[in-house]
């Protein structure tokens, strides 16, 4: 079984995202931020079962979609490992910075 790891900054972007849905819907916010951390829960058993995130084209560079959000994650097989790197929402460009949308 491969240890499942969040990054700070996945847990900064979950954050965000309670936050933001809090303002209209608290008690969703709070079920979406659980449903979000529990979709990764499979990738202890199978850590490649994403898809490899087309804009990186790395096979450990992967990625869960879970409703309209990208959870983007590194296999690390050497190490049985899984890191969640970061969760957005898929209408932002991957890599954008906060704030920032997509063209």
């Amino acid at each position: 079984m491969a240890a499942l790891v969040w990054t700070p900054r996945a847990y900064t972007d979950l954050e965000a995202i309670g936050a933001y849905h809090a303002q209209s819907a608290p008690g969703y916010a709070e079920l979406l931020v659980r449903k979000l951390m529990q979709a990764t829960e499979r990738l202890k058993i199978f850590p490649a079962s994403g898809r490899m995130v087309p804009e990186i084209g790395d096979e450990n560079m992967r990625e869960i979609i879970h409703r309209n959000f990208r959870i983007i994650y590194l296999h690390v097989p050497e190490e049985n490992r899984v890191e969640v790197l970061t969760v957005f929402h898929s209408s932002r460009q991957f890599g954008a910075l906060p704030g920032e949308t997509g063209p």
